[in-house]
């Protein structure tokens, strides 16, 4: 190609950084100016943080507290670790606002692949994370019919997408089938169950080629995806081209290749 497409208790809490301070005016609205805040503090401490602590640190009730925090989790813009009872900022918050100032945010080699990457294939470019046991749509190059049929925050399968699989890819298989056991239990009376070891096989196989094919976020479209793990960021991101299936699938290697391609470029 001849342009690169990707150029906990309290008592234990550690002490917050000096100079955070933040209050709140008489005339805003208390939930919404508690989670800026919150927002703000994680930017401020830069590292996971349980709810003791930030209850503390911004005299919430630990209560509140905790609603807004599962509240952010379930929109994508906190992850929960449940091992260590902590909280940190996921990638869909440093995306937000990625407009306002498109030299300073925009200018990310991952987003860069993502806008390449829709250019060259004329297909909408999603990066997506998993979000307890949904795929999240956290950002989205548009391109192609379909663009205004994918919305960014929007969540979809797990078990039945390009996206998925290869967000799936990433845990072990005894991981990967506790979590399909669970999907399984979980489903509506009218959905079909997963083929547990299907999967497992479609998933060996994808993680050999690189890259998965499959369904997309919306009816009626596919996708060729492929994995973006950062493990200092502590969040699983796929990278997925989807348009409709009959543009698709006929070029699917073609667009695993471009992926593949842009991968190689951003890691170098």
């Amino acid at each position: 190609m001849s342009q690169s497409l990707a150029h906990d208790t309290l008592g234990s809490l550690p002490a917050v950084p000096p100079g955070f301070r933040s209050e709140l005016p008489d005339a805003v609205v208390k939930s919404a100016a508690r989670t800026i805040q919150i927002l703000e503090f994680f930017d401020h401490v830069r590292r996971d943080v349980s709810i003791s602590e930030i209850a503390h640190a911004l005299r919430y009730p630990q209560s509140s507290t905790s609603a807004l925090l599962r509240s952010m989790v379930a929109m994508g813009y906190l992850q929960h670790n449940r091992t260590q009872r902590t909280y940190r900022l996921t990638r869909r918050t440093g995306l937000l606002g990625a407009w306002v100032d498109p030299s300073l945010v925009r200018q990310g080699s991952i987003v860069n692949l993502a806008h390449g990457l829709a250019r060259h294939t004329g297909e909408s470019v999603l990066l997506a994370r998993m979000n307890e046991r949904k795929v999240q749509v956290i950002y989205v190059a548009e391109g192609g019919p379909d663009a205004s049929r994918i919305a960014v925050g929007c969540q979809h399968e797990l078990a039945t997408t390009a996206a998925g699989a290869a967000l799936l890819s990433m845990l072990d298989d005894r991981q990967v089938r506790r979590l399909l056991i669970r999907l399984n239990a979980e489903r509506p009376a009218s959905a079909p169950a997963v083929d547990i070891q299907s999967k497992l096989c479609e998933i060996a196989k994808g993680r050999k080629l690189g890259h998965f094919t499959g369904g997309g976020s919306v009816a009626g479209t596919a996708a060729v995806a492929s994995q973006l793990r950062h493990e200092t960021a502590g969040d699983m991101l796929v990278i997925a081209v989807e348009g409709s299936e009959q543009r698709m699938l006929p070029q699917s290697a073609a667009i695993a290749r471009l992926i593949r391609t842009g991968l190689q470029e951003l890691s170098s």
